[in-house]
Formats: structure tokens, C-alpha cells, sequence
């Protein structure tokens, strides 16, 4: 399989994503679909996992031959190291074996900096793909990935707790501790609210550990607007659309009780 990139915000996207899968697993699976390529993986506490789907048309080239393997393991920290010696002039060029013991990458064309190659050795972890349901939302929220990310930075004052309060009529985030709280109140006429629905008549009220959210946000990069999904006892969803019909998505466990 050969896998190139032209594009500097599609070697960006690739970059925020490995940066930050890094502290969700030490490996990431790629299974090779007919839709193109699909990452999934867990943190340790299975609290928070990630659903990545990367079609080929998000790539310059997608090239695949009948040899290839149908899933290999990307160790995470090494490929992101490799990652942060890009230059945004450069193209990336990814190579993956057909016995999948090894990925090739090459970043090359730069009119700044030199020509480097780089061999990362695979391992071989027997992963399924988790069935993630497609069940509707009570609520959905889309702001701009800023917006988000400058909230949580803030509500890290107070709490280690981040809750959403919505009906028909109000968005609520807060966070309270020992040494005070903070509610952030989202206008439905905020710019930056980009669209809000909820079910009709519900009061909705769901927690989560801010401590994952924050590091939820960390991807904010790779798109300028977020979708948050809620419902009562269920998990959020954050999906962040990276173009060319590819998509991350996160899922979070909510807190239900004091000693979650």
C-alpha cells in the first residue's frame, strides 16, 4: 500500500491526530475497508475511545495491491515523533509492506529543508473493529472547535467535573469545586454556536470527567467546528469532520455516580 500527501492541512490533520491518539493507546490498528482506512482504539481506564475513518480521496494517492495486509499497528508515540520532523513544504509519502512488518515514510520536495527517510517497524495486534451504535442524540450541540477548547481551558479553575445543563430554552456548561464554580451560559445567538437541537421538553443534565474532555479538545485542529452529541446515561459523542468524507469521532463514558 502507498499512501501520499500533498496537501500542508491534510499533513496537519495527520499530525494533531498523532499527537494526540499518543495518550489514548500506545498502538494504533489500521484495518483496510472498502471505504478506506479505519482507526479505532481505547484508553486503558475504557473510559474514552476513538473512531477514525480516513476515506481515499483525503489522501493525494491511495494506492492498494491485492498483496496487502488487512491490519497492522502503528506504534503511536514513535509515528508521531517521525511526524513532528515534517516541514510544511514537503510532500508525505507513507509505504506499507505487503507482509505489513514494516511502514516506509518519506518526506520529500522541500524548498527549505532536506529530504528524510524513515522505517518503522510493525507489530501484529489481533483487533476487531467495536460496533459503535448510530443512535440518534437527545441533544446536539455544533460550535467552533476554539470556542470549545477555550471553555474547558477554563473551566479547569474549579473542578475536575464538566456538566451539561440544556433544555429548549438554555445551554448550561459548569464546573463547581471546593473553591468556587464557573456556569458558562451559550447564547443561541452566539456566532460561534453554530447550531443546537434537543428533543422536544427535555431537561437534560449529563457529567463528564473534564480531565478527558480537555484532552478530547486537544484534536481541535484538525476541523474548525465540533459536534457534541448527548443524552441521558449514554455516552457524548465529539465528531470533528476532517473532509474528503473522513471523520474522527471520540466517545466518552458519562459520570453517573460520586466514585466514577
Amino acid at each position: 500500500m502507498k499512501l501520499v500527501i500533498e496537501d500542508p492541512k491534510t499533513a496537519e490533520q495527520l499530525n494533531v491526530l498523532f499527537t494526540n491518539l499518543c495518550w489514548l493507546s500506545d498502538y494504533v490498528t489500521i484495518h483496510k475497508e472498502d471505504r478506506g482506512l479505519h482507526m479505532q482504539g481505547m484508553d486503558s481506564s475504557h473510559v474514552c475511545m476513538f473512531d477514525v475513518v480516513l476515506t481515499p480521496k483525503w489522501f493525494t494517492t491511495y494506492e492498494e495491491d491485492e498483496e496487502d495486509v488487512e491490519m497492522i499497528s502503528v506504534p503511536a508515540r514513535i509515528f508521531n515523533k517521525v511526524l513532528s520532523t515534517y516541514n510544511k513544504d514537503q510532500h508525505i509519502v507513507i509505504e506499507i509492506s505487503t507482509n505489513g512488518d514494516k511502514l516506509d515514510m518519506e518526506f520529500t520536495g522541500g524548498k527549505t529543508s532536506c529530504d528524510k527517510y524513515f522505517e518503522i517497524p510493525l507489530i501484529h495486534l489481533e483487533q476487531e473493529l467495536m460496533n459503535i451504535p448510530e443512535e440518534e442524540s437527545q441533544a446536539d450541540i455544533v460550535m467552533t472547535s476554539k470556542k470549545l477548547t477555550d471553555l474547558v481551558s477554563q473551566f479547569e479553575i474549579f473542578d475536575q467535573v464538566l456538566s451539561f445543563q440544556m433544555s429548549e430554552e438554555k445551554v448550561l456548561m459548569k464546573a463547581e469545586g471546593t473553591e468556587g464554580s464557573m456556569i458558562a451560559k451559550l447564547s443561541l445567538e452566539d456566532e460561534q454556536l453554530i447550531d443546537y437541537c434537543i428533543e422536544e421538553e427535555l431537561e437534560l443534565n449529563v457529567s463528564f470527567s473534564l480531565n478527558y474532555v480537555k484532552r478530547m479538545t486537544g484534536f481541535s485542529k484538525v476541523a474548525s467546528e465540533v459536534t457534541l452529541g448527548l443524552s441521558a446515561e449514554r455516552p457524548m459523542f465529539m465528531i470533528y469532520d476532517l473532509g474528503n468524507s473522513s471523520s474522527l469521532r471520540l466517545v466518552l463514558a458519562p459520570k453517573i455516580g460520586e466514585d466514577d
